[in-house]
C-alpha cells in the first residue's frame, strides 16, 4: 500500500514548536483519540477561553478526484485547542473551506492537553518536510458572486470543464452509474471516457451553489456513483463519490458523499442547490436508458 504523505505540527499558544507527528500509525491514533463523534457543535468561540495548543496538519492530495490539473498539492488544516474558565475543552477546526467549533469530551480534551505523550519527532521542522516535498499548497478556486447587497453565494470550487486527456490523467478507467431513488436497480452506466467528459461538462458545475446542509430533504430523484481506479490497486475500480439528487419545496439539491476512506476524519458530505435545468439534464441519463 502506498504510504500517505502527512504530518502534524504541534505549537504552543506562545508559538513554540513542541514537535511533529510524522508516523502514520501515530496520526491514526491521534485522530481516533479526538473522539469526533462526540463533538457538540457551537456557533462561536466563548469569550472566557485560553488557547493552549495548535495542531497544524499537512497532507499531500494525491487522490485523482481531488487533483487540480493532475498536480499533487499540499492541504493544510488547523485544530486549535482551548480550555475555558469553567474547565471545558473546546476546539476550533478549520481550513480554507471549512470551520467547526465544538465542545469536546473530557477524554479528548485531556489527550489534546498532553502532547508530550505522543510519539513526536523533535529533530525536524515543518519547513524541512515541506521543502522535501517541493509541492505547492492547495488553494480553492474561489468563484464567489454577490446575490444581493448583504450576502454572498459560494459556488462549486474545483474543475468545471473536462477533456478526455485530463480525465485519463486522473484515471485510465472510469465509470458513472445512474440509479433510481435507491441503489437496488442500476438504470444506466457510462464507461467511455468521451461520454464521461460530455456528461461532466453538461453538469455546469460553476452554477452549483453551496448550501450549509440539506434543506428539508424531500423525494430522492436519483443517485449517481462515480468510480475510478484505486490508488492502491490500479486494476480495481473504487467508488469515489455518490451524488443524491432530490427535490424539496420546489427546489433541487444534490448531496455529495465522499467515502470515509478518502478522509482521515470520516465520510465527507457537501450539499448544493442546482437549477431545474441541471436536474433535468442529470435525469435525462436515466430517462434515455429507460426508453
Amino acid at each position: 500500500m502506498k504510504k500517505k504523505k502527512q504530518f502534524t505540527e504541534i505549537i504552543t499558544a506562545s508559538g513554540e514548536m513542541i514537535g511533529i507527528i510524522d508516523n502514520n500509525k501515530e496520526i491514526e491514533r491521534f485522530v481516533k483519540q479526538l473522539d469526533i463523534e462526540s463533538w457538540n457543535d457551537m456557533e462561536q468561540l466563548p469569550e472566557d477561553i485560553d488557547l493552549v495548543y495548535s495542531y497544524i496538519s499537512y497532507e499531500v492530495i494525491d487522490e485523482p478526484i481531488f487533483l487540480q490539473d493532475g498536480k499533487q498539492l499540499v492541504h493544510m488544516s488547523t485544530l486549535e485547542f482551548y480550555i475555558s474558565s469553567k474547565g471545558e475543552y473546546i476546539i476550533r477546526d478549520y481550513n480554507q473551506e471549512f470551520e467547526a467549533i465544538a465542545r469536546i469530551s473530557e477524554k479528548a480534551g485531556r489527550f489534546l492537553n498532553a502532547p508530550e505523550d505522543l510519539e513526536l519527532n523533535k529533530n525536524i521542522t515543518a519547513k524541512d518536510i515541506l521543502d522535501g516535498w517541493g509541492l505547492d499548497f492547495y488553494v480553492p478556486n474561489s468563484d464567489i458572486e454577490k446575490t444581493d447587497d448583504t450576502e454572498k453565494a459560494r459556488y462549486y470550487e474545483g474543475e468545471t470543464s473536462f477533456t478526455e486527456k485530463e480525465l485519463l490523467k486522473t484515471s485510465k478507467e472510469q465509470k458513472i452509474q445512474f440509479y433510481g431513488a435507491d441503489k437496488n436497480m442500476l438504470l444506466n452506466e457510462i464507461d467511455d471516457i468521451s461520454e464521461i467528459a460530455q456528461y461532466l461538462n453538461g453538469l455546469t458545475l460553476n452554477q452549483w451553489e453551496y448550501v450549509d446542509d440539506a434543506s428539508n430533504p424531500g423525494e430522492v430523484e436519483c443517485q449517481i456513483v462515480r468510480f475510478m481506479l484505486s490508488r492502491d490497486n490500479k486494476k480495481e475500480l473504487k467508488e469515489m463519490y455518490t451524488q443524491i439528487l432530490y427535490k424539496s419545496n420546489g427546489n433541487y439539491y444534490i448531496e455529495e458523499i465522499i467515502p470515509g476512506e478518502y478522509s482521515d476524519r470520516g465520510e465527507f458530505i457537501t450539499h448544493y442547490q442546482v437549477s431545474e435545468e441541471i436536474a433535468k439534464y442529470i435525469l435525462s441519463y436515466i430517462e434515455t436508458a429507460s426508453n
